[in-house]
């Protein structure tokens, strides 16, 4: 708590100087979450408090940061383990960079052509979610699978066992990204980052720093994993039980 206030004491300052930015015409409404969040209403014209935004900066500082990694870790492991994908995803990523300049940066358009990279880190998602559930509260006495819930008690949703349920996805224990082409998956059967209003904040970001790791990892590196059948457990997220180690080989792409 002491650390997150002085945190904030550093973020209020960032959000001072920037509202002057903004007046003075020296900083853009759309160039980071900051600059958007001073100026954009909600549906109603209201705009958010200091406090809040304070609170959403904070989230995706750091509430984002474990289940990032995270899944950086598993893709890790999911495409060192699977070559055939590896090889696709590689495949796609070398056509985003045709006719860039080495060192050129992605675009905001890249990142919208990694479909199928998308795709595979989705099934990796639901195969391996990083948070196992969340606590709601009952809002209302309410009855589901012949269970009386009554108002305010607490409810866990469990992500895994959604995921693996057979009625939703068919042959669950199997990677198969293709589950994801087209409409995909039926609304609330995939749930890593949540669903309805609460659903996560951060999942575009989430989505955003994924595939730029995706497209450098993978045209710089081929790797091994030195134990092909580690496990990775709950504590209190999902995290490799030996770290992950890895032998990583050099590629011959690297623009």
């Amino acid at each position: 708590m002491k650390a997150a206030d002085e945190i904030k004491k550093e973020i209020k300052l960032i959000m001072k100087k920037r509202k002057v930015d903004l007046e003075e015409k020296k900083a853009s409404p759309t160039q980071d979450l900051l600059s958007h969040l001073l100026v954009t209403p909600d549906t109603s014209g209201r705009f958010m408090s200091e406090v809040e935004i304070l609170d959403n900066m904070l989230l995706l500082l750091f509430a984002g940061h474990d289940t990032s990694r995270l899944v950086i870790s598993l893709i890790m492991k999911y495409l060192g383990n699977l070559p055939d994908v590896y090889e696709q995803v590689l495949k796609e990523q070398l056509e985003i960079s045709q006719g860039k300049e080495e060192g050129e940066l992605l675009q905001w358009e890249d990142v919208q052509k990694m479909k199928y990279s998308w795709n595979v880190a989705s099934e990796v998602l639901r195969l391996s979610p990083p948070v196992g559930g969340a606590y709601r509260n009952a809002m209302k006495d309410l009855t589901y699978a012949d269970y009386n819930i009554p108002i305010d008690w607490k409810l866990h949703w469990n992500t895994h066992t959604t995921h693996m349920d057979p009625t939703l996805f068919t042959n669950p224990e199997k990677f198969d990204a293709s589950r994801f082409e087209g409409e995909g998956p039926v609304p609330y059967s995939y749930v890593p980052f949540g669903g309805g209003p609460r659903m996560c904040l951060g999942q575009e970001f989430a989505r955003l720093e994924i595939l730029v790791f995706m497209h450098n990892i993978v045209k710089r590196f081929k790797w091994d994993l030195v134990n092909p059948d580690e496990n990775f457990k709950y504590d209190p997220m999902l995290e490799p039980e030996k770290g992950l180690p890895i032998q990583l080989h050099p590629s011959n792409y690297t623009s």
